[in-house]
């Protein structure tokens, strides 16, 4: 959804290379919208396996792709991972894959392409679905953890480097909180835990890209950049010590970022730091099971501003509560002024309480299965709420751009890179069209990409 190399196919196809294979990567968002390019692509490289990593918003997309794909060519083999396969994986397989890998997909994936390739029996294999005589059977997920300090960092050869705006990489992976409204990878891919590198190898792969690649900004797509505050402060002075130049942008919690913590971040070169803040309500906040609250919020977003980093934060409109409660949030971006602010409709993504149990939240789902409404783009009719009219909703986005505006902000729409506050909402032209119904994709405002 965003001109960032997709990593997790780049860790299945990185492994499966160093086994033998010969593999390709095409990822659509940044390849163009038209499907001839992916057909072109397949008649030249004509693999005998064909992988799709689906997310719940690109599922319409993947499940037309792998019935034409079985259609065009009916002898190659298809896999499908990812959350949304994890969750679904009956759905995958009634498209026409051929096998859906659950849980982390590296070794499962080189052990059953290791199976078939000997003509061996496929159900001793790890983490796969798959229709038998009896239906639908699944194996056992991979008995250890896996260790992301044995991976061997992803083969950036691998992408068309030139259509991306930076490079992409991972210091962890899952995230130990419960946020309702998140369908974490912890729970669904991982099952349990969460998985964190050593600070010592994110330094070396650091180096890998700047050395090798020329990288001058890397996004760090975890959730939690590091977890603890000992292993930020320990990677921040190594990577001064490193004598690294390459800068970098990370997500984080608010309540994991004090002004130690915020100074040492600054001075190893982090210009840009993502919160997710949510609400301005702390009732909001308490039932979204957020496990943080405003003032411990605006204390993380304050240090890293006094830092001197950059700071965006994410806003959901629509978590359960009044409209009072809703409105408490444009009070609160006032007082905090972070530099950017994206407001999205809440999404009760598959996996979560908001979408197992809609109703006792006060949220109606008109169709569960309408899987291209479940992205962050725009407003739709398929998810509505007890507690706010779509009238409201839309009232209280108009109201937030009105207030924002009056204190300097500039909308997505008109925001040029020289604009210190931006905000975009769903009201917005330019805000995220991906997936859209009225528009399946589009470039990234590049007043939007990051930069050092």
């Amino acid at each position: 959804m965003y001109r960032e190399y997709p990593l997790g196919v780049g860790f299945i196809g990185t492994v499966l290379k160093e086994h033998g294979y010969e593999v390709a990567i095409f990822d659509q968002n940044a390849e163009g919208l038209d499907d001839e390019l992916l057909w072109q692509t397949v008649q030249a490289f004509a693999p005998e396996v064909v992988g799709f990593s689906v997310i719940t918003p690109n599922y319409p997309v993947a499940r037309a792709q792998i019935t034409e794909m079985k259609r065009r060519y009916p002898e190659t083999l298809v896999l499908a991972g990812g959350i949304h396969v994890n969750l679904f994986p009956e759905d995958l397989l009634a498209d026409g894959a051929d096998y859906a890998v659950l849980g982390e997909g590296e070794y499962s994936t080189l052990e059953l392409l290791n199976r078939l390739a000997g003509g061996g029996d496929v159900e001793g294999v790890h983490g796969i679905a798959m229709i038998g005589l009896g239906g639908i059977r699944k194996t056992s997920r991979q008995p250890a953890a896996l260790d992301l300090d044995a991976l061997p960092f992803v083969d950036r050869g691998l992408y068309d480097l030139p259509k991306y705006t930076h490079h992409s990489m991972v210091a962890s992976r899952g995230c130990p909180y419960r946020c309702k409204f998140c369908c974490n990878y912890t729970g669904t891919v991982l099952v349990k835990g969460v998985a964190v590198r050593s600070h010592e190898k994110v330094i070396q792969e650091l180096q890998y890209l700047e050395q090798d690649y020329g990288a001058s900004e890397v996004f760090f797509a975890d959730d939690i950049f590091l977890l603890k505050k000992s292993e930020m402060l320990a990677f921040a002075k190594t990577y001064v010590e490193s004598g690294l130049r390459v800068c970098w942008i990370g997500q984080m919690r608010a309540d994991s970022i004090d002004r130690e913590v915020a100074e040492a971040l600054a001075a190893a070169n982090c210009r840009r730091i993502y919160f997710g803040v949510e609400s301005g309500s702390d009732e909001i906040l308490a039932r979204a099971d957020k496990r943080m609250t405003t003032s411990q919020i605006l204390e993380g977003v304050s240090c890293a501003k006094g830092a001197g980093i950059r700071v965006k934060t994410g806003w959901i409109y629509g978590l359960p509560g009044s409209v009072a409660e809703q409105r408490k949030s444009i009070e609160f971006m006032l007082r905090m002024r972070p530099h950017e602010i994206s407001i999205h409709q809440l999404i009760p993504f598959p996996g979560t309480p908001y979408y197992r149990s809609p109703a006792e939240f006060g949220i109606r789902i008109r169709d569960p299965k309408d899987f291209e409404s479940f992205c962050y783009g725009g407003l739709g009719n398929n998810v509505s709420f007890d507690y706010m009219s779509p009238a409201q909703l839309i009232e209280l986005l108009e109201q937030t751009a009105e207030a924002l505006e009056r204190e300097g902000y500039v909308s997505s729409d008109e925001a040029t890179a020289a604009d210190p506050f931006i905000y975009t909402t769903p009201l917005n032209l330019n805000s995220m069209t991906v997936f859209r119904s009225d528009k399946r994709g589009g470039p990234l405002n590049p007043a939007m990409s990051s930069a050092c």
